[in-house]
């Protein structure tokens, strides 16, 4: 089901210069835009249909121009929500036009908004849609542009709670919530009922449960102030009744509080980077159990600018999962240099800006990713002759302050929202950083695993799977030297989530050890490191796992264990460490063992 947006601009009732792309797409994968004197001459969108690439061709006429291109990475579940496009004032054609997907904003391609003062804008958006076609109106420039959206394909999290009751669903065709109404009693919470928000409209749910006789006071979420719900937090009853006993809503901007009682097993729905769009579960004379639907959550877009003209070198690493290391090199006047070490599902992926001296000061941060995420940039800027950033601070969502790197002037910006956590940067930048921009995302609710710390050598890039539910299989690649390459199944919300490779297992030999879930767990791993030839730290000889139920095979060498990750009555949910060509080091994450 699609939904057509009718295109902005000049309108012409000729239909000799309309053309349409269609609807019959999954996604839009390119988009090429020429633009020549003051205007969008042609624009051309590649897509995907049924799997496949579909090449579109230019909608204009033929033009030399300047061409630029914004390419949207389908494969990393990046879809193009939104477009903007503004026209000069009295003109009937487009100046500009700026594109937006769930992980990154494009920069204006066309002419800067300033050079025509206060151009008329459009915008081509639906909230918790995807861009699926345009059409439009081209003669001898682009006059006209709309668009064909439909729903984001959603992530099903299945219920969590007890058995029994009535299944209900209500679906996940929704925007957001108004209102949630939560009702306990002797034996549990009794009543749920969610108000969401469709198509821009009010739309009243349906009650699950039975309703008492006393008043409900609702839990309000303010769609019109871009407030959203992004987890749920509760407890239920293991025993018999298998009844919801207390519940908890979070939103990108407050906490509810407990509804019911704080008893039985605490159960959580929640995904990073993600908003809830509706709700599915079990009831019958009380709430049962309780699932969420998820959607790609806003990007918010924060920047100091300081009106520089160049064009030229803008950046912008686009977002990621989150940052792990700032680098940053300065001198008395000004911040030269910025490199960020970003998150990319367990993968460092580098970003550099600036001109790299090697004879100014320079400094680092490291952020404890994914236990910490920077939440606020503070920075000061020059003020005589041209604008260039002075200084930077960072701040952690663990209360943590970076050093201050530059030094610091009477002319200050925050980038900062509340409640959420940088996940990318942008700005502009030629000899020193002119601007400074970042992407935020709502921070994930709090782990409740614990980390073990890592053991072996010090080489390496740093990796961290995060924490589960638990480990399903163990993949260990070694060679004469050691243990080369390791990768682990892990289970959340009993689905399989495969983690990535760590190391290459390319002409290795690669074990498996494979756990009899759910009954098996993992409770400590054994190993030993050491200086091998050829490696210029100590790298991981030997690596043995037990779980509660036996113990596996060695991988690697036969040496005497060096050390035991391991914590008293807790099991292993999840690995870090360090990896080059070697595994240099192993830790782990637990959580308390309640089964």
């Amino acid at each position: 089901m699609f939904e057509r947006l009718e295109a902005q601009g000049k309108i012409d009732s000729s239909s000799d210069y309309k053309w349409d792309d269609g609807s019959e797409h999954d996604d839009v994968t390119k988009i090429y835009v020429s633009f020549g004197k003051e205007c969008i001459r042609n624009i051309r969108f590649d897509y995907i249909k049924s799997g496949q690439p579909k090449y579109g061709s230019f909608h204009g006429p033929t033009f030399q121009g300047l061409l630029q291109t914004f390419e949207i990475d389908h494969k990393k579940d990046e879809q193009l929500v939104s477009v903007e496009g503004y026209c000069k004032p009295g003109s009937d054609l487009i100046q500009g036009v700026q594109f937006k997907t769930n992980l990154r904003i494009s920069e204006i391609i066309g002419f800067e908004k300033a050079i025509f003062g206060n151009p008329t804008t459009f915008s081509l958006a639906e909230d918790g849609k995807k861009i699926i076609g345009f059409h439009g109106y081209s003669m001898a420039n682009l006059n006209s542009l709309g668009a064909y959206f439909t729903w984001i394909s959603p992530t099903k999290m299945e219920a969590k709670g007890g058995k029994g009751g009535t299944e209900w669903n209500d679906g996940a065709e929704h925007e957001g919530f108004t209102k949630i109404y939560v009702q306990g009693g002797c034996d549990g919470i009794q009543y749920i009922k969610f108000d969401y928000v469709k198509d821009g409209q009010h739309k009243y749910g349906s009650p699950h449960g039975v309703k008492g006789s006393e008043s409900t006071e609702p839990f309000e979420i303010n769609h019109l102030d871009k407030e959203y719900l992004i987890s749920v937090e509760g407890y239920y009853d293991e025993g018999d009744s298998g009844v919801i006993q207390g519940i908890q809503f979070k939103t990108n901007i407050k906490t509810s509080e407990l509804i019911g009682d704080k008893k039985g097993r605490k159960f959580s729905l929640a995904a990073n980077g993600k908003k809830i769009i509706g709700f599915h579960g079990y009831a019958d004379k009380n709430l049962n159990s309780l699932g969420a639907y998820f959607t790609t959550s806003p990007l918010i877009s924060l920047e100091h600018t300081t009106g520089s003209d160049l064009v030229n070198h803008i950046w912008d690493d686009g977002s990621f999962e989150g940052v792990r290391k700032v680098y940053v090199r300065y001198d008395s006047l000004e911040i030269c240099y910025v490199e960020f070490d970003y998150d990319n599902k367990g993968k460092v992926e580098k970003r550099e800006h600036g001109m790299f001296y090697s004879w100014v000061q320079q400094g680092e941060f490291v952020v404890d990713y994914p236990n910490e995420f920077i939440t606020s940039v503070e920075g000061t800027m020059r003020t005589e002759s041209f604008m260039q950033v002075a200084s930077l601070t960072f701040k952690t969502s663990k209360g943590r302050t970076s050093s201050t790197f530059g030094s610091p002037s009477d002319s200050k910006f925050l980038l900062e929202s509340k409640g959420c956590g940088v996940v990318g940067f942008y700005g502009r930048c030629f000899s020193s950083i002119f601007d400074l921009g970042a992407y935020f995302r709502p921070l994930p609710p709090p782990s409740n695993t614990e980390k073990v710390e890592a053991k072996g050598g010090d080489g390496g890039a740093s990796w961290d799977d995060g924490g589960f539910d638990g480990i399903r299989n163990i993949y260990i690649g070694h060679n004469k030297m050691g243990i080369a390459f390791v990768k682990f199944l892990y289970d959340k919300d009993s689905q399989i989530v495969v983690g990535d490779d760590h190391g290459s297992n390319t002409l290795l030999r690669v074990d498996e050890f494979e756990l009899e879930h759910p009954g098996e767990y993992l409770i400590s791993v054994e190993g030993s490191y050491d200086v091998v030839d050829g490696s210029e730290s100590e790298v991981i000889r030997m690596l043995r796992f037990k779980t509660n139920l036996r113990t596996s095979q060695l991988f690697g060498h036969e040496t005497t264990p060096s050390f035991i990750l391991e914590k008293e009555c807790h099991k292993i949910v999840g690995f870090h460490g360090k990896i080059g060509k070697m595994l240099h080091q192993i830790g782990v994450n637990v959580l308390p063992i309640t089964d």
